[in-house]
């Protein structure tokens, strides 16, 4: 069974992973789904789910910076999960029609927490393209609560921030999570090719980066076989200026 290699290049690093290729017609892959007969099994809903989660933090590695928005927004009273949700991408629409007035754009993405012992709250990273923003979106949101935080994304690409957000950070035991985002996020680039099965091995090779600059593995993962036989290797290339 050869093997999927897919290399996806944000602007702060660049994430490899290594998983089991499936072909499949693509005449059929024109046609449109029928109605699933059957529920998804287990694994397959694994896969879904790390799947979406290697999404979201591909989009935010790729459109947020050194000097963007980290904000915490609680709210006043003890409201239901989802309700708390539309709350806050109700806001995040007014503050949108505000800023587009003025010729601001506006990238945010949002995520929304809560849990048995955790009231609803919400962090949100948004590019900083304007001193109004944040004095717009405590504005807005006085009606329903308070901000937590407003705080300048000091370093990123260390990734701990992004884990932070996507891990429910010290919260435990979450039980919503739900995330929205604006429509003009840029999508990183994506390298895909089909490599021999024997190619596979646990230390992965190095790429050559531009004079003055090296690449270093950060986060190998390597779960060749592992239970579903599906994800062989994930790990992060971090461009470093070389010192030597």
């Amino acid at each position: 069974m050869p093997i999927l290699y897919k290399r996806v290049i944000t602007k702060h690093c660049e994430f490899v992973t290594r998983t089991k290729c499936f072909y499949y017609n693509t005449d059929n892959a024109k046609k449109p789904r029928g109605v699933r007969m059957c529920r998804t099994g287990e694994g397959k809903e694994k896969r879904n789910r790390h799947s979406a989660y290697l999404k979201r933090k591909y989009e935010m590695y790729n459109n947020f910076d050194v000097g963007d928005l980290w904000i915490t927004l609680t709210h006043r009273e003890n409201i239901e999960p989802e309700a708390a949700h539309k709350c806050m991408t109700g806001v995040m629409a007014k503050l949108r029609r505000k800023l587009k007035a003025k010729n601001i754009p506006l990238v945010y993405y949002a995520k929304t927490e809560a849990g048995a012992t955790v009231r609803a709250h919400h962090h949100i990273l948004i590019q900083n393209t304007s001193p109004e923003i944040a004095g717009l979106l405590l504005e807005l949101w006085q009606e329903y609560g308070n901000i937590g935080h407003i705080k300048p994304i000091y370093n990123l690409s260390n990734g701990r921030l992004i884990t932070y957000i996507l891990d429910g950070g010290d919260h435990k035991g979450l039980t919503f999570e739900k995330y929205s985002h604006s429509r003009n996020l840029v999508q990183p680039e994506v390298i895909k090719r089909i490599v021999p099965f024997d190619s596979f091995r646990e230390t992965p090779r190095v790429p050559k980066a531009e004079y003055g600059y090296k690449y270093t593995i950060r986060k190998l993962y390597n779960g060749f076989p592992d239970g579903d036989r599906y994800i062989y290797q994930e790990y992060e290339l971090v461009k470093v200026r070389d010192e030597e």
